[in-house]
């Protein structure tokens, strides 16, 4: 287990805030200022090989340089430096609140108006960066804190690439993989596009919880970004208006000069998708309707984060009583969950059954996709409202999520089979 310090210079340490791969954080008290501070330590074990040691050395240097020109209300400030100490710290502004990788999964997505101001904000830090001749190279959630108040704050110029002046920067290919414009991967020369393309990234993660080029390793993720084209996210979250699908395929052009040429330009479409949202969900309604779900059979199986990446895999829809939710003979791409009310199915003009909430209706589009022409009509019995999933969303879905939907469709055919034979005995018997 590793010693906490009890300082660090003339910062007394109070806690560890979080470990990464070149270095520790440390929260400290400075007592000239009589305010929290965040220390950033490089790891002794990376100082040890001396070729390892001046790379990492000339990483905090760059930072510590960079960080020090850098007044912005987006970009966190560097207070105080010792390159000589042993191991060399950087002293930062302290930000209470979590970085954006706390955000990037199914079930903790922050609300969509949220993330697009988030994301404005970041625009607007790197539009500022830009002016300063900088491209930050590593633009990734874990880069970027969220406070309490909505305020975010981009952090972490190590890599950064100086395109004018004598600033000293890292060579060579750096940034983190899953975050790389496809020029970066080819060691091109980079512009505030490549940071535009890392962004877009962001975004897509905050907005459907998945990353749009995932490989099973570093080697196939660097080819996802380089050669093909992410999923639309209203595959993964049909809930987001098609105008936000737009913005960020640009956004993740790979050609940079099909990207939105400057900072401001990006956040200003982000702003106008932003005016179009009061009617979408609330997070408080989404609670509601994850309380809902969690309390019904057919989501018996799901944990929790299935739950939640259910819940943005789906639409909400309501149908009056007497209206039809399925029509014999009709094509049809999606399947539906009932979640109030009660339906009935009809074949040939003949009622067949009658379905009450927490069942799926239609579902053979999921497991049978060849097979798109519904064979019954479903009508609302009552006032219903439903879960719309389009069957390409979920077969788009994580594995995990894919697997609770098949075991829950695996109880409702064999509770189907099992009533059918006992409509046939009693038919039999009569």
């Amino acid at each position: 287990m590793n010693s906490i310090p009890a300082s660090i210079g003339k910062y007394r340490v109070v806690r560890e805030l979080g470990r990464g791969a070149s270095g520790t954080v440390y929260l400290a008290h400075d007592s000239f200022r009589d305010a929290q501070v965040a220390i950033k330590m490089i790891h002794p074990h990376l100082l040890v090989d001396s070729v390892q040691a001046q790379r990492y050395r000339r990483m905090l240097h760059n930072e510590a340089v960079l960080a020090g020109q850098l007044v912005h209300p987006h970009i966190v400030a560097m207070i105080d430096v010792d390159e000589q100490a042993d191991p060399p710290y950087l002293v930062l502004e302290y930000i209470r609140g979590k970085s954006l990788a706390e955000f990037t999964t199914p079930d903790a997505l922050l609300p969509v108006y949220d993330v697009l101001n988030i994301i404005f904000k970041c625009c607007n830090a790197l539009e500022y960066a830009k002016a300063q001749g900088l491209v930050h190279r590593d633009i990734k959630p874990a880069n970027l804190l969220l406070q309490a108040d909505g305020e975010v704050k981009l952090t972490d110029f190590g890599t950064a690439l100086v395109l004018e002046g004598e600033g000293t920067h890292m060579a060579g290919l750096v940034g983190s993989p899953s975050y790389m414009s496809p020029e970066q991967i080819r060691e091109e020369e980079l512009t505030h596009l490549s940071d535009m393309f890392s962004l877009g990234i962001v975004l897509y993660e905050l907005l459907t919880g998945h990353k749009p080029f995932q490989g099973e390793s570093e080697f196939t993720t660097i080819f996802k970004i380089s050669a093909e084209e992410p999923t639309a996210m209203r595959v993964l979250r049909p809930a987001l208006p098609a105008a936000l699908d737009a913005v960020v395929s640009r956004a993740l052009a790979k050609k940079p000069q099909d990207r939105f040429q400057s900072w401001r330009e990006f956040g200003e479409a982000l702003v106008d998708i932003n005016r179009s949202l009061p009617h979408l969900a609330s997070q408080s309604m989404e609670a509601v309707r994850f309380q809902l779900l969690r309390g019904m059979d057919f989501f018996t199986d799901f944990h929790d984060v299935a739950i939640w990446e259910t819940l943005r895999l789906g639409n909400i829809h309501s149908l009056v009583a007497g209206g039809n939710l399925m029509v014999e003979g009709a094509i049809g791409e999606s399947f539906y969950i009932l979640l109030e009310g009660s339906v009935v199915v009809i074949r040939n003009d003949s009622v067949l059954s009658t379905l009450s909430p927490g069942v799926s209706i239609g579902e053979i589009i999921y497991l049978q996709p060849e097979q798109n022409v519904r064979t019954a009509t479903v009508r609302a019995q009552s006032n219903i409202i439903v879960m719309k999933i389009r069957g390409e969303s979920l077969r788009k879905a994580s594995t995990d999520v894919q697997a609770c939907f098949d075991k829950a469709f695996i109880k409702i055919l064999v509770n189907r089979l099992v009533a059918a034979n006992q409509q046939l005995a009693e038919w039999d018997a009569n």
